[in-house]
């Protein structure tokens, strides 16, 4: 069953082409056309990296283990759970007015340190989507979810629309200082965590960091063979580690961190 499922990812678009310019560069290779295959052969090549070994998931590993994992009921009482948007978004279609995504983690990590008392209120931070002139906030829409259906009697705070994670520190950090707080759990992706510290740090707020939503396959119970069918999940996480090391750079030259 493990080898008909390994043969259907080759009928998906990655794997097939992924095949085909494997073939391609087989046959130029055979026919002694070398000049030909370079450039094609090191785009190959990449794509293999990325997409047929652990390489992504050791980068993301790399990131995700700056901070060590912490269990809910181990963590730190403080004065607040500050949880950093990206694992939801609003919907105008949805039921509940709310489409969740596979960083939920942050969310439901973030509820469960709330719901064992580690904190008595739960600040939910957010991007925004605009729809027709108007803007709607993955913040509003995750509290109103919360709050209005699930009916949770606990104390939890939307941030409204924020740019950025910079802005998302920016905004806390004004409520941090006006309530007096000392600290406050901060409840983010792995990968994102080192970033998200480094950023609300320098913005005046004492965290205490809850990393979760690992998504290196060395931090999850899996397979992690060092050759594998193209995977459309590993360029997804090449993404994601671009994304972070990338940022960090930009908030370094910004002074952000």
């Amino acid at each position: 069953m493990s080898l008909l499922k390994e043969l259907l990812l080759f009928i998906h678009p990655l794997g097939f082409f992924w095949l085909v310019i494997g073939l391609w560069l087989c046959r130029r290779l055979w026919k002694r056309e070398h000049r030909k295959v370079w450039l094609p052969g090191i785009a190959w090549l990449g794509l293999t990296l990325f997409s047929c070994t652990p390489l992504t998931a050791w980068l993301l590993f790399g990131l995700e283990g700056k901070y060590p994992s912490v269990l809910i009921a181990e963590a730190p009482t403080t004065d607040a759970v500050v949880c950093l948007g990206g694992g939801a978004a609003p919907s105008l279609k949805e039921p509940a007015r709310i489409n969740f995504n596979s960083s939920v983690d942050r969310m439901t990590s973030a509820l469960g340190l709330l719901a064992q008392g580690k904190a008595p209120v739960m600040i939910v931070t957010g991007g925004g989507y605009r729809e027709n002139g108007v803007w709607y906030s993955e913040a509003d829409a995750a509290v109103g979810y919360l709050k209005d259906t699930l009916k949770l009697p606990h104390n939890i705070v939307s941030m409204g629309v924020c740019r950025d994670t910079h802005d998302e520190a920016v905004k806390v950090s004004a409520m941090f200082k006006e309530k007096g707080w000392k600290r406050v759990l901060l409840v983010t992706s792995a990968a994102h965590m080192p970033r998200s510290v480094a950023v609300f740090e320098k913005a005046g707020v004492v965290v205490d960091p809850v990393p979760c939503d690992y998504i290196s396959s060395f931090n999850n119970i899996g397979d992690t063979r060092w050759l594998h069918s193209p995977k459309l999940g590993s360029l997804q996480g090449i993404a994601s580690w671009l994304h972070e090391i990338i940022g960090l750079g930009v908030y370094w030259m910004r002074g952000w961190i």
